[in-house]
């Protein structure tokens, strides 16, 4: 049997686990995006909201994967 909660409950409300890591992978991206804004990196991206989406969809994965051990189940 897995350690890893199948739900996250908060307040008696039950979310599942790709919630929070979506949600922590969308703060990261964003500090990804103003990090490169701010270096200048974001000009040699080719569509900045498709690389944003790409980049939101990454960085849920990475948390994921990592935080979250029954990611992929």
């Amino acid at each position: 049997m897995s350690a890893a909660p199948v739900e996250l409950s908060l307040n008696g409300v039950y979310y599942p686990p790709w919630l929070l890591s979506a949600l922590l992978g969308l703060v990261f991206a964003i500090t990804l995006a103003e990090i490169a804004n701010r270096t200048g990196l974001s000009r040699f991206v080719w569509h900045p909201p498709l690389f944003f989406i790409a980049l939101v969809v990454a960085c849920t994965v990475l948390v994921g994967t990592t935080f979250i051990p029954s990611f992929f189940g």
